[in-house]
């Protein structure tokens, strides 16, 4: 079935989602410090909340009531040498990120979590807590490759898998709009103008097995069938 812009069918929470997972599947490490390497907020961020945007999703952070746990904690390290004793306090708590379809606000995803943050003061522990906790939740929810090394190498593999993919499915449709054009065409000789200027209208070379994307090629056999064989 074809569908006009504004008639398309409204994408589900699920499939909202899946697009966004495919527009940041793999981000570079881009900061260092205390002798790791990581993704800045601002990096992960930017990219999804641009998806989240484009495709109306909202992400709703929450703690779970009565489960927060602030303690002290203390410990030893060595500092110029010395042992020095550090005293941090550690919050920790429950927590749930709800993914809300901004079209359809009843359709939600609700996924149980966790946070701890641990610096010198309770206020500290908990901010520090929750950027982590937020940034890795998103990392983890899509499955975001934190590559160490150019993103574009880990692309390029699994674009070079997507293209033979893309080909085998268009091939398969193609195989099927040749046969079904040849046939009406044999049956219907008359008529063979008006289906070059049909498929001109896909390719300019009016040769239809020269299409690379699958979705054109679905979309001219259905057309096809539609204008000629379903019309006769």
């Amino acid at each position: 079935m074809m569908y006009l812009a504004e008639e398309r069918p409204a994408l589900n929470i699920y499939q909202k989602l899946a697009k966004i997972r495919k527009s940041v599947e793999v981000v570079q490490k881009n900061k260092s410090g205390y002798g790791y390497r990581y993704v800045t907020d601002d990096e992960l961020l930017s990219k999804i909340s641009g998806a989240m945007d484009r495709l109306g999703v909202s992400l709703i952070p929450s703690v779970v009531p009565d489960t927060m746990e602030v303690t002290p904690y203390t410990y030893q390290k060595t500092k110029g040498g010395k042992q020095e004793t550090v005293n941090e306090i550690l919050v920790q708590s429950d927590m749930v990120f709800e993914w809300v379809n901004d079209e359809n606000p009843q359709e939600k995803i609700v996924v149980p979590w966790a946070m701890v943050g641990q610096q010198a003061d309770a206020s500290q522990s908990f901010g520090s807590g929750l950027t982590y906790v937020y940034r890795y939740f998103l990392l983890k929810f899509f499955g975001v490759s934190t590559v160490e090394d150019d993103p574009d190498r880990w692309r390029s593999k699994q674009r070079e898998a997507e293209e033979a993919e893309n080909k085998a499915i268009t091939d398969g449709i193609l195989a099927e709009a040749d046969k079904l054009i040849k046939d009406f065409v044999s049956k219907n000789p008359e008529r063979r103008s008006d289906v070059t200027k049909f498929v001109s209208g896909y390719v300019k070379s009016g040769n239809y097995m020269q299409i690379k994307e699958a979705a054109l090629a679905a979309n001219l056999l259905e057309e096809f069938n539609k204008k000629f064989v379903e019309g006769e």
